[in-house]
């Protein structure tokens, strides 16, 4: 944030210190965290909100009519859940109520994690919804917020008006209720507490991807189905185009850290002394030369068979890097 925007600031979470990092979620998370005195990895951060999912969902009438996403759908309340930390989750519906306990928490110096529509966020420009979307908000001013945001290096300015709707976006894949996450005054946070934790979230990421609760559209029946669907795109998806540039996007590029989440999961796994960790690498490399394929179709103005074939024939590869990993988890137990 550059010093004229930064002396606008009129309430501001004294010493926080934004670290850039892969992902929305597991970034915002970390950075909470140290600013509270535990420092530890966005990786941790990941596996231990059971992160590494996936779905595939088909929304008609909208564009890009075909989605997937390889992170669980809501990490930061699975962190919570799976570590019991300290940490605080709080919604409101109210947009005005939202606020108040989000700026009323600034003002008690301590940041908070917001989940947004990045959408309506004037840092980003209207481009495309994608609802979950974590930021920390560290300050405010009579007319903006200020919020740390993943790979961003400085802070960035957003309009209270565009923050009110990304808090209270109504996207039907992910519809917000202002949810938020601080560490209340007086929290203590233990790193042994954490660590011991990880057992339990990699059994919750097997049990979502094997038995998911949402299937057909989770876990590995969905990629099952989307390993299925997806070289047949241009003739059953009438904007294939759209959604093969989006599916190389949330595989590679939109905060993944590469490979669909798997190449920051094998390091998670490594982390805690896992040895499926080659194994989450492995299905990284599938994921990135999937997503290579999808850029390449997105880049013609007509769907050229070859390049669907080897989608098809990536995808399968994928698929079976995937089974691997997850029943190899799960035997380990």
């Amino acid at each position: 944030m550059d010093a004229d925007a930064s002396a606008s600031v009129t309430t501001q979470v004294p010493g926080f210190e934004h670290l850039p990092g892969h992902h929305c979620g597991s970034t915002a998370l970390r950075n909470l965290l140290t600013h509270h005195g535990l420092a530890i990895s966005e990786e941790l951060a990941l596996g231990l909100g059971a992160g590494a999912c996936f779905y595939y969902v088909s929304v008609e009438g909208q564009s890009p009519s075909r989605f997937i996403n390889g992170r669980t759908a809501r990490l930061e309340e699975e962190f919570l859940r799976l570590t019991s930390a300290p940490l605080r989750l709080r919604t409101a519906a109210d947009p005005d109520e939202s606020w108040r306990l989000a700026a009323e928490t600034v003002e008690d110096g301590r940041p908070t994690i917001l989940l947004t529509d990045l959408y309506y966020l004037d840092h980003y420009g209207s481009s495309a919804h994608f609802p979950g979307h974590a930021v920390v908000l560290v300050g405010f001013d009579g007319e903006s917020a200020y919020v740390a945001d993943t790979g961003f290096a400085e802070l960035q300015r957003t309009s209270l008006s565009g923050l009110r709707k990304a808090r209270h976006s109504e996207q039907p894949i992910y519809p917000l209720a202002g949810q938020m996450v601080d560490l209340p005054a007086g929290s203590e946070l233990s790193e042994a507490g954490l660590l011991a934790a990880a057992p339990r979230a990699i059994a919750a990421a097997v049990a979502r991807m094997l038995e998911p609760e949402l299937a057909p559209y989770e876990g590995l029946p969905a990629l099952r189905r989307f390993a299925a669907e997806v070289g047949s795109w241009p003739e059953s998806v009438p904007d294939w185009q759209w959604c093969a540039r989006l599916g190389y996007q949330v595989i590679e590029r939109r905060g993944t850290g590469g490979g669909n989440f798997r190449a920051m999961y094998s390091r998670f796994l490594s982390e805690v002394g896992r040895p499926e960790a080659p194994l989450a690498a492995g299905a990284a490399d599938a994921w990135s030369a999937l997503a290579e394929a999808m850029f390449a179709a997105s880049e013609q103005e007509h769907p050229a068979a070859p390049t669907w074939s080897a989608i098809e024939e990536r995808a399968s590869v994928v698929l079976a890097a995937e089974e691997r990993l997850w029943e190899a988890l799960a035997e380990a137990g």
